[in-house]
């Protein structure tokens, strides 16, 4: 019996030690906090953004909330995988420059731009810009602080239904919170 009781211990303190060691770990990838090279990069996963109609925070990269009553119908609001890293509030610390998409309700999925920037103490989500409905993001870069979305639109005068085909790039700088078109 007692060597039993000794068996159980040493395997119960071995799945603890494996458990605590991060190998049962359950957490999803998110954007990395780190490159390759070991530099720090501001994860928005989990940020708040100001909307017109309100702020939405993401928890793992998207949001959830009912637009009726019952929750039948939902808004999602998800952070799209493009990227752009830089300086684009003049405190030599990195910032994060991102696309959101919000759909739900309806056909349109309306993509935003947004920013994950440095503050006194911590990073703060900033307020969110339209760019588009139904378009196709190609890239985002920051060059100095001048945001450059690239993306894939229609014509003027055709329909949403049409297929996106015009590459279109836009200018945007970073001022006193919000994002304003160059």
């Amino acid at each position: 019996m007692k060597r039993l009781v000794i068996i159980i211990v040493v395997i119960v303190a071995v799945a603890l030690a494996y458990a605590v060691s991060g190998h049962f770990s359950t957490s999803k990838t998110a954007t990395p906090a780190k490159t390759e090279n070991g530099a720090f990069r501001p994860d928005p996963s989990n940020a708040t953004f100001i909307f017109e109609d309100g702020s939405v925070t993401l928890s793992s990269g998207q949001n959830e909330k009912p637009i009726t009553p019952d929750g039948v119908l939902v808004e999602e609001t998800v952070l799209l995988d493009k990227f752009a890293y830089g300086d684009i509030n003049a405190d030599d610390k990195e910032d994060t420059v991102l696309l959101l998409a919000r759909y739900g309700g309806g056909s349109g999925t309306f993509v935003y731009l947004a920013a994950f920037v440095s503050g006194p103490v911590t990073y703060r989500g900033s307020e969110a810009i339209f760019i588009g409905d139904r378009i196709i993001p190609q890239s985002i870069s920051i060059s100095g602080n001048v945001v450059t979305v690239v993306y894939l639109d229609r014509r003027a005068g055709e329909a949403l239904a049409d297929e996106s085909t015009v590459l279109v790039s836009r200018q945007f700088m970073y001022r006193a919170g919000k994002f304003e078109e160059r």
